[in-house]
């Protein structure tokens, strides 16, 4: 048994996969404590592991994030991605070293697992006083952004004949820190308050190459590929949430019975106060489709705003582990999670989302041929309709996604990241 601090910012996204990890690591003989938001106790202590809760700017609510004034007046992109990063990770980051440094305090002989934009263990890692954890592995749980000479962010860049492909690549790449300066100016001007040495790398390098060892949550075949990738960097797979023992079938179950196509559509479990950006439209257009829809809201499910189609199925929360084996296509936001899940799955995706890192999930189902990339986040019904009914006759792209689910077959996530902790 080893005693490992799990750690992460008290948003959703980037919270729930080190929930699971932490759970597991529970189960195989580890003493885990979490430290996450406050409002994360309840979900942390109903499964039996200790918490600590974050304090100050770091303890934030990320469900009111939207309801920001300054942040709404922002154009999405650079503009509202450097307030986002800035306000949500950096600056937090003194009140994470704080509460961190109390756990280290009371028990030094511990290991830190931190979801990879939890910064709390820069500064002693860069040189400031006080505890550091005997190993620290930071999960990437979106997209990888490391630079590379060999892609960028959304994959290599479009070049004509006798371009310089490399070339290409790294101006992106240094069009893209330059946009970023304000993220890279505030946290180093943090660093330096604190005691740190030295310069903190461009910000989605350094969250990638600072921790003693980095473990994504993808696979290769998603991820694209990058000879130049740092040493500490390991691809893991993904981590299946557990099931809820409560949960029980919907009484509608018995319609996804294989006699025609299922299809899903969710926002996730976040963005989905609008539910007229995708879950509308898609039941809208697929209402005359020979196909079951399936719409998990991740809300109350009353707040659909217009008439269910007969040919769909209603839900609020559905585990994807039973779901998506059933499915034909998945349609999303864009979250990562989600899209590692159906792929794993076999499942072909459409992914619609312009926002964090959704772009770039939907630039990878492209660029392998695993789906189609919409480049909206509000499709027309339309739209969802012809794309959907491309997919469940794309006999190419399902050849990828079965593929690639053999891949996803072949990796542990947790087991790995264990390994990775321990040595």
């Amino acid at each position: 048994m080893s005693k490992i601090i799990v750690a992460s910012p008290p948003n959703t996204g980037e919270l729930a996969p080190l929930l699971e990890l932490a759970r597991g690591l529970a189960q195989r003989g580890h003493q885990i404590t979490v430290l996450t938001g406050s409002r994360f106790r309840d979900a942390v202590e109903s499964v039996g592991l200790a918490f600590t809760p974050l304090t100050g700017i770091a303890d934030f609510d990320d469900r009111l994030i939207g309801d920001i004034p300054e942040r709404a007046r922002l154009t999405p992109g650079p503009e509202q991605l450097n307030f986002d990063w800035v306000n949500l990770f950096v600056n937090p980051m003194p009140h994470q070293h704080a509460a961190l440094q109390e756990l280290l305090e009371a028990d030094p002989d511990q290991y830190l697992i931190s979801n990879a934009l939890f910064l709390g263990a820069v500064p002693t890692a860069m040189g400031a006083s006080g505890h550091r954890p005997r190993r620290w592995v930071a999960v990437s749980v979106v997209p990888l952004a490391v630079s590379s000479e060999d892609t960028t962010f959304f994959g290599p860049v479009p070049v004509g004949p006798g371009e310089d492909q490399k070339a290409a690549n790294r101006a992106a790449i240094a069009g893209f820190a330059s946009e970023m300066q304000p993220v890279q100016d505030r946290l180093n001007e943090l660093l330096r308050s604190m005691g740190a040495r030295g310069t903190f790398p461009a910000f989605v390098d350094g969250i990638i190459t600072v921790p003693d060892v980095t473990a994504a949550l993808t696979v290769p075949g998603f991820e694209y590929e990058r000879s130049d990738a740092p040493d500490s960097l390991h691809l893991v797979g993904s981590l299946t949430p557990q099931r809820p023992a409560e949960w029980q079938p919907p009484a509608w179950w018995s319609d996804l019975d294989g006699s025609r196509p299922v299809v899903v559509v969710t926002q996730g479990t976040l963005a989905n106060r609008d539910l007229t950006q995708l879950i509308e439209p898609a039941l809208t257009g697929l209402a005359d489709l020979d196909v079951t829809v399936v719409a998990t809201l991740g809300r109350e499910v009353d707040a659909l705003s217009i008439p269910l189609p007969a040919n769909a199925r209603l839900a609020e929360y559905i585990p994807f582990d039973v779901l998506l084996p059933k499915a034909d296509v998945y349609i999303t936001n864009g979250g990562a999670g989600g899209i590692h899940q159906a792929l794993a799955a076999g499942v072909p995706v459409l992914a619609a989302g312009l926002t964090e890192d959704k772009p770039a999930n939907a630039a990878r189902v492209a660029h392998h041929g695993l789906g189609i990339d919409m480049h909206t986040a509000t499709p027309t019904p339309e739209a969802v309709a012809a794309d959907t009914e491309r997919l469940l006759k794309a006999t190419e792209i399902r050849e990828n996604v079965e593929r690639l689910a053999q891949v996803y077959a072949a990796y542990d996530a947790l087991v790995e990241i264990e390994r990775l902790t321990l040595g």
